[in-house]
């Protein structure tokens, strides 16, 4: 089953952002649509496939290990030497401008901060940051080598204390304030995960059951109802899931997978990281405040930002059961679709149980108080 998306006016998106005062001269650039599921079988290369990829691309005598991926695959790549990298082999229906988008991003981090842990792309042997690889079946996919950052993940790391929480909401505010004025032509894509495009995933709503629709509904009106005129726009990290950020001594250092990066609402990036963190927690709501007032201290929200943040953080929520719902049908043997179903679910029944004006009252006094 395929998602069926509406073709993306680049020109009136660049004017618009131009007329807030946040790009210049942005040169446009066909992009398609990323898709929820590739048409093209994602990458299956052995481990013994990867280590001949780092030999051949970039000289290493290496041993290869699988990581876990959803659409790309990654391998830990161990040198005889003792250097650690990321392989990054990216499905065979990926654009090149979208890896260059995200290895400008990472160029651009470790220029302009030194308080992030960000991956730094390995050239090859033929001063290539991209390289060409073949897989099966007679598709060629795109490889990137990348360094090894050291680090829990945000899902494993305990306890999630106040420190931590508070850490994710600082280093959030780190790498959006560090984005501010960065352009890319790849960034005006259409991505099913934007959460400007929620309403796509509200769509696979028929395939739920009657219960479950109806506790979408309220949150998908919360949603529609946004003013996204009035929120800023610009290039986001866009899946600052709990797999996706990095932990150290207690603490967040930084973000994994730029794969999701889109021109979107910058408060986009502090809701769906609020959105994961929330899940399990026996106070979701005053996890999600602690992040909330760390963020603003050092990025501060505007108003409209902070009553936006909660209908964000819902239909991220939403988005997350709307498309494992869509994956349990078309993808049922891969039970990395599924990981933040169950506990997506449960918050959100909890969550439909609260007001939602004193939730959204909740966030805009814990960025006063900040």
């Amino acid at each position: 089953m395929s998602v069926t998306a509406r073709p993306l006016d680049l020109s009136r998106l660049v004017d618009s952002t131009r007329a807030r005062g946040t790009c210049e001269n942005v040169p446009l650039m066909k992009t398609s649509v990323t898709p929820i599921f590739s048409h093209n079988p994602n990458p299956r290369l052995s481990s013994t496939d990867a280590e001949a990829v780092v030999k051949r691309h970039f000289g290493l005598d290496a041993e290869a290990s699988a990581l876990p991926s959803e659409r790309d695959q990654n391998f830990r790549v161990v040198t005889d030497s003792g250097e650690n990298f990321v392989l990054k082999i990216s499905n065979s229906d990926e654009q090149r401008a979208v890896l260059e988008l995200q290895n400008a991003v990472f160029a651009h981090l470790a220029r302009v901060t030194s308080e992030l842990a960000v991956p730094r792309v390995v050239k090859s042997v033929s001063a290539e940051s991209i390289v060409t690889v073949g897989g099966k079946q007679g598709h060629t996919h795109m490889a990137r080598l990348v360094s090894w950052l050291d680090g829990t993940l945000f899902v494993n790391a305990r306890p999630h204390d106040a420190r931590l929480l508070a850490s994710l909401g600082t280093s959030l505010a780190l790498l959006d304030q560090a984005l501010q004025g960065f352009v890319h032509p790849a960034m005006f894509r259409k991505l099913h995960w934007d959460l400007r495009h929620a309403a796509e995933a509200f769509e696979h709503r028929k395939l739920m059951t009657e219960r479950e629709q109806a506790l979408l509904h309220d949150f998908a009106q919360s949603w529609q109802n946004i003013s996204w005129q009035q929120l800023r726009h610009g290039v986001i990290h866009g899946d600052a899931n709990n797999y996706n950020v990095l932990v150290r001594d207690g603490r967040v250092v930084g973000l994994l997978d730029f794969g999701d990066m889109v021109h979107s609402a910058v408060v986009g990036d502090l809701a769906i990281a609020a959105a994961y963190a929330m899940l399990d927690k026996p106070d979701p709501v005053g996890a999600a405040v602690t992040i909330v007032r760390a963020y603003h201290a050092g990025f501060p929200l505007t108003v409209a930002e902070a009553r936006a943040l909660y209908p964000l953080i819902t239909a991220r929520l939403c988005m997350s059961v709307c498309y494992a719902a869509l994956n349990a049908r078309a993808k049922s043997e891969d039970s990395y679709q599924q990981v933040t179903a169950a506990p997506a679910w449960a918050l959100l029944e909890r969550l439909a149980a609260l007001p939602s004006a004193v939730v959204t009252d909740t966030f805009q006094q814990a960025c006063s108080d900040s």
